[in-house]
């Protein structure tokens, strides 16, 4: 048996390796590098090497935001980028023409009827009273462009 104060020793092991070499190694290989670097770039390598002429600055090809605005106005009109927003405005759209369609048949019934009416002796109108027409549903405002959008997300 061991005793209790001495230390085992796995058998073959011999020196263990430091793990601390191989960082210390790669990080000088990489400040020599830099130094080198630095010294390279630190020559004015325009006087050592005849580059050839520069070349002016032209302008950007295309229409720029001025000329635009000279050509077509300098008004500022809404952009319509939102498509549910568009939709939405479509189908108002949409519903409003379907509810004066049906607004001008009633009211093209109700001429048919009055006409009819007057045909008929006044005895008969009495007793044949006509419906009540519904009140018409009140018309759904379309959403105002900067109110009722939700706020764009941050960038």
């Amino acid at each position: 048996m061991a005793k209790a104060g001495s230390a085992v020793k796995p058998a073959g092991s011999g020196r263990a390796k430091p793990i601390w070499k191989g960082p210390l190694v790669a990080g000088l290989a990489f400040a020599v590098a830099y130094g080198v670097t630095e010294r390279v770039l630190s020559f004015n390598v325009g006087e050592l090497i005849r580059f050839g002429p520069r070349f002016d600055q032209q302008a950007f090809p295309g229409t720029s935001l001025q000329n635009l605005r000279l050509r077509f106005g300098d008004q500022s009109t809404p952009i319509q980028a939102e498509l549910d927003l568009q939709e939405l405005e479509k189908q108002l759209k949409q519903e409003q023409e379907a509810a004066a369609k049906a607004k001008a048949l009633k009211e093209q019934q109700a001429a048919a009827a009055a006409a009819a009416a007057a045909a008929k002796p006044a005895a008969e109108t009495d007793a044949e009273a006509a419906p009540e027409a519904k009140p018409a549903a009140p018309a759904v405002q379309p959403p105002q462009p900067g109110r009722d959008l939700p706020p764009a997300p941050p960038l």
